[in-house]
């Protein structure tokens, strides 16, 4: 058995002790009960969390109820038809110069010239 199994285990026989040091101990290694080092061994959730799809997955609302389950969408009554000066044009569709209704005609309006304020 390789030495990291064997810690992964719990099994490792402990390494020569360290000598004795009164400044803090490094990052990385633990002391083992017989006083010697060796490196952290990789630790795993004990409750690891569903990433964000499986979780909606698994918490999201369930029809359970018999007339839950048979309900289905709702059904709308058709629409009215559109007003006769409205015409539907597919996104892809372009129109031609001939093909193209008269423009609507354009109010003008002219503004009165205000007179000027004495001074």
């Amino acid at each position: 058995m390789s030495p990291v199994t064997a810690l992964l285990v719990g099994t490792a026989v402990p390494l020569a002790p360290a000598p004795a040091r009164h400044a803090r101990p490094s990052f990385g290694f633990s002391t083992l009960p017989g006083g010697g080092r060796a490196a952290l061994a990789v630790e795993c959730s004990s409750r690891p969390q569903k990433k964000a799809t499986k979780h909606h997955m698994k918490t999201r609302p369930k029809k359970t109820q018999p007339w839950d389950i048979k309900r289905r969408p709702t059904q709308y009554p058709p629409l009215p038809p559109l007003p006769p000066d409205w015409t539907l044009v597919a996104a892809s569709a372009t129109v031609d110069a001939e093909e193209a209704p008269a423009p609507a005609p354009v109010l003008e309006l002219a503004a009165a010239a205000a007179p000027a304020a004495a001074d």
